[in-house]
């Protein structure tokens, strides 16, 4: 009979010495008491011993398939996290079944709230309805930040998780739209008119890139003034600048500073016989950059008379004497036609 004294058994170690081996008492099927010696499991490889802990559990593995696990057990997960981990021992799916044939897997929140009472179903209506084009955006908030109708998508950036938009210098994150595959053709619709209104109630300030003039074609005032240039004046407008230009214009005030001059590359010069019959003094044309010079012969013995159509006349005509010349400010001249007061002289020309 063990000794029910002393719930430990002392065995002879060497040395003469003796050891306490921790043991339970229990009844055996023959009504017995007796000694249970009390051990502490370890696992791991050869030559590793680890204790198995609350915090290094004993792992268990089923060695055979179609083992069925039945518990009505609450499973909490350890450590900071608080989640079970179930990892499928071998390269195919991890299968979670409901507690019968066709049952539902319900998937619950902490809370306890459903989210998914039949995964397989919920997920068939959720490709069904979007291969039918069921499901729509649906607008978040109410239009722009400050707005008071129209509504607007929020988007969010996958990366940062932040609210994007358009940004409109007040803090606003921007959308970033990347467009993959080049070359890309985009087409856009615009208006033939296009409005640009000013936010504030003053008028809209079009200036030009620094030492560029900002150029008006298309427009009626182009005949007038074709550029306006930086003015140096501060406050200057389109309102206050032009009307000042056209009051000296007007007035023909105007002081004009002649920069530089477009120089003629080519000169024509040649003798024109003047009769009492006004002729165009060269029909086929010559393109000035400044004009013509004339000079009637100093041995001519009547004047000559020059206009700008065959009907110029003694009385209409403007007079060169003999031995005097005349500038005339001509694009062409074919321009120019002549005629004597008698007989017939010599007039010079030189086009340029």
């Amino acid at each position: 009979m063990p000794d029910n004294t002393d719930p430990n058994l002392n065995v002879g170690i060497a040395g003469g010495l003796t050891a306490s081996i921790a043991t339970d008492f229990v009844i055996d099927v023959y009504g017995t008491t007796s000694h249970v010696q009390l051990t502490k499991l370890v696992f791991g490889a050869t030559s590793d011993a680890t204790r198995v802990t609350s915090t290094t559990p004993l792992p268990v593995y089923f060695s055979t398939t179609g083992v069925t696990l039945n518990t009505n057990a609450k499973i909490s997960g350890g450590g900071t996290a608080g989640s079970v981990q179930v990892v499928n021992y071998s390269t195919t799916s991890l299968k979670v079944n409901g507690s019968g044939l066709n049952d539902a897997v319900i998937t619950q929140d902490q809370a306890g709230n459903t989210l998914l009472t039949n995964i397989y179903t919920d997920t068939q209506a959720f490709s069904t309805n979007l291969t039918s084009g069921n499901y729509k955006i649906k607008s978040i908030g109410v239009g722009p930040d400050g707005a008071t109708s129209g509504s607007y998508v929020r988007l969010f950036d996958p990366n940062t998780d932040l609210s994007a938009g358009v940004t409109n210098g007040g803090g606003s994150n921007a959308l970033m739209v990347q467009v993959l595959g080049a070359p890309i053709t985009l087409t856009a619709n615009v208006n033939p008119s296009v409005g640009i209104f000013n936010s504030a109630t003053g008028p809209i300030f079009i200036q030009g890139s620094t030492g560029s003039p900002v150029s008006i074609t298309g427009v009626t005032v182009e005949s007038l003034l074709t550029t306006i240039n930086n003015s140096g004046i501060s406050g200057s407008t389109f309102t206050s600048r032009i009307p000042a230009i056209e009051t000296l214009l007007t007035a023909g005030t105007a002081k004009v500073t002649i920069e530089t001059q477009t120089l003629p590359s080519t000169l024509l010069s040649g003798v024109f016989a003047a009769t009492t019959t006004a002729t165009g003094m060269y029909p086929s044309g010559f393109t000035c950059t400044r004009g013509v010079n004339l000079k009637n012969d100093y041995t001519s013995t009547f004047q000559v008379f020059i206009g700008f159509t065959s009907t110029v006349s003694t009385t209409t005509g403007y007079p060169i004497d003999p031995g005097e010349d005349l500038f005339l400010e001509v694009s062409n001249l074919n321009k120019i036609f002549a005629r004597s007061a008698s007989g017939g002289q010599t007039l010079y020309y030189l086009a340029r």
